[in-house]
């Protein structure tokens, strides 16, 4: 790339209609590369929870809740400033890149310099180890920043997806084979440190981009601008999503963390899978889309509700069969976590639609109205887990529930005016796939009762017949109350099939 070349979405011949075939097959990509990701996450995690202890997964999310700030640092913003900016020089890109990298170096230093006082705080001396390995994590982190950035700006999700499904694949099996030769914590260590690398090296060969050795801080201070909000909302979500696990850690203990952590990733697991897909792809597609508030409004609309289409039954048939599911897949040591994990379903059909009311603030350009809204929701929701405590780790995901329906509540109400949104749309959108689900919820929960007390049917013939009967309950629900939304997404998707 020349030193004058600008990063810009590629053009199209028909905007409107080749921006929505674009964020389909972006939608493809991304969500096949998530659905392949998800496999070998489901599968490896399965494997190491029956290979290791609940206390090696809580001593990992101690370590994990300093790392993940860190990394926070280590992007500081400038990826979503990148996609979000109209155009973007070489010299911007190179000097992001090296401040990046220089900051991630630093918040390495700075982690092994305070991991003592985290092994202090815990009371676990090997936290100070676990910390300091993790930390270098954080190098790989910056380093991927920028090519990343710039695959998104350009509508690359496949090539996105692919680095991210080889490195997944990679982390996996090197954790499962360290895991079975007795490495016990140090496989879960292992696992995002030799993805990651993986990742980022094929990240920047796809990118075809490479940092020169120019620096220009003057260059970047419009992205910096737009960055330090981003950043700054950035680090309060993170202390809502993760101060959870701190407290738990620190007065419940290392078993009870290993617990509520299984629980809560099951509970991401449609944010992770559906939700962050479609929202990876709405962020560079709204940015082109943020003069007109009309075809905005209608993108979001239906990107809600098609997230709304696959999350919602997601969560109310894990619900239902919780407790099969948990003995199925993890065993009987991991049962104290079934009743955390019922009521983070609630929280996971609800955070898998508030997650897209960020984009709102990103896309639009609003960051700095998005971080005002984080400075409330933060300590809404800690305070929600420490009044928790009182009643265990069951309290805890209660308190975490409730703080989490109001502080959602409240980000409708101050993202939907920049787009001109009303709430009653809003819902009137996602009361349909709702309707449907509360059908499939009630056709599963009479078929799982009937079979496990007038049967004597196995575990897992309960939770695959459980899962096939809510599926067929669904389907025939969808196409009763909900045809019309199915219908839109089943041309947008063949419009993108058939496009060459």
């Amino acid at each position: 790339m020349s030193d004058a070349q600008d990063i810009k979405p590629e053009p199209k011949q028909d905007a409107k209609k080749d921006l929505g075939v674009a964020a389909t097959r972006g939608v493809f990509w991304t969500g096949g590369g998530q659905a392949i990701r998800q496999v070998i996450q489901v599968v490896s995690s399965i494997i190491l929870a029956r290979l290791l202890e609940p206390s090696d997964f809580g001593l990992l999310g101690m370590a994990i809740v300093f790392v993940g700030i860190g990394q926070l640092f280590a992007d500081f913003g400038i990826g979503a400033a990148i996609v979000q900016s109209k155009n973007v020089r070489d010299i911007e890109l190179s000097t992001s890149f090296w401040a990046n990298l220089i900051f991630a170096g630093l918040l390495v230093v700075g982690l092994i310099a305070i991991a003592p006082f985290v092994a202090d705080f815990y009371d676990d001396e090997r936290v100070l180890t676990v910390l300091s390995v993790l930390a270098f994590s954080l190098l790989i982190s910056g380093a991927t920043v920028v090519p990343r950035a710039i695959l998104y700006k350009n509508l690359q999700f496949g090539l996105i997806a692919k680095a991210q499904v080889v490195g997944s694949m990679v982390g996996a099996v090197i954790a499962v084979t360290l895991a079975m030769n007795g490495f016990g914590i140090w496989s879960l260590v292992a696992q995002p440190i030799c993805g990651s690398l993986v990742n980022v090296s094929m990240t920047l060969r796809y990118s075809q981009w490479w940092p020169r050795w120019q620096f220009s801080w003057k260059s970047i201070t419009h992205l910096v601008s737009f960055s330090a909000n981003v950043l700054g909302a950035d680090l309060l979500n993170y202390a809502h999503r993760n101060g959870d696990k701190l407290i738990v850690g620190k007065f419940l203990g290392t078993a009870s963390l290993g617990y509520y952590s299984l629980a809560y990733q099951l509970m991401l697991y449609p944010l992770s899978q559906v939700s962050s897909v479609i929202v990876k792809v709405l962020f560079p597609t709204l940015s082109q889309m943020q003069d007109d508030k009309k075809r905005y409004r209608a993108a979001y609309l239906k990107s809600v509700s098609a997230i709304a289409i696959v999350t919602f039954p997601m969560m109310v048939g894990l619900f239902v069969i919780s407790e099969d599911f948990v003995m199925l897949a993890f065993g009987e040591k991991w049962m104290p976590m079934v009743p955390v994990l019922e009521i983070l379903c609630w929280v996971g059909m609800l955070q898998s639609i508030s997650t897209t009311v960020g984009i709102i603030y990103l896309s639009t350009g609003q960051v700095r109205r998005g971080f005002y809204y984080t400075l409330f929701a933060t300590p809404v929701m800690l305070v929600g887990v420490v009044v928790g405590l009182k009643w265990g780790l069951t309290g805890v995901a209660m308190g975490y529930a409730i703080a989490a329906t109001l502080v959602t509540y409240v980000n409708y109400f101050v993202a939907f005016p920049i787009i001109g949104l009303k709430i009653s749309e809003f819902h009137r959108f996602l009361a349909r796939p709702f309707l449907a689900s509360v059908f499939m919820f009630a056709a599963v929960y009479y078929f799982h009762t009937w079979i496990s007390d007038s049967t004597e049917a196995g575990v897992a013939m309960r939770v695959v017949s459980s899962i096939a009967i809510g599926g067929i309950a669904y389907i025939v629900a969808s196409l009763t109350v909900n045809k019309k939304q199915v219908n839109e997404i089943i041309q947008l998707v063949k419009a993108s099939l058939k496009k060459e």
